[in-house]
């Protein structure tokens, strides 16, 4: 008798869910990593944006002839005529919208060994995601 060589039925469908198992597998591991790479965009966007508003404000604290007009927990405005207003999750600097999708944003200033402390207190992304609290010391002259 001559032996059959052949694909059986029990064979082809050995491989065919050995076939199903591996590209689960690849489509699970797949799905992670695109939900990561979404949250790390959502991540670095915010960090931007509180990147953006520091570099307005810090440039409006190491003035030497700057100090405090008026200081509301949702604005606060300098000696220099410059505003920071915080209006509908958006950050304003002189009426110029400078960042986007903030929760919240508090300013809160006081003395400290003769020295004005401002500190901002900033909750970014759409679910309270990222808090930062960061404090300025102005700059005085000398």
């Amino acid at each position: 008798m001559k032996s059959n060589s052949g694909l059986t039925i029990t064979s082809i469908l050995v491989y065919i869910i050995a076939m199903i198992i591996v590209i689960g597998t690849i489509a699970t591991i797949t799905s992670f990593f695109y939900t990561n790479v979404n949250q790390l965009d959502n991540s670095s966007n915010n960090l931007s944006q509180i990147t953006r508003f520091h570099m307005y404000f810090l440039e409006e604290t190491t003035n030497k002839q700057n100090f405090v007009v008026q200081q509301t927990d949702t604005s606060i405005s300098f000696h220099t005529g410059n505003t920071f207003t915080f209006q509908e999750h958006d950050i304003y600097f002189n009426h110029i919208k400078i960042c986007e999708n903030i929760a919240n944003l508090q300013f809160v200033s006081e003395n400290i060994n003769d020295k004005t402390v401002i500190t901002v207190l900033m909750t970014i992304g759409q679910n309270n995601e990222y808090t930062k609290t960061t404090k300025y010391v102005l700059k005085e002259a000398m």
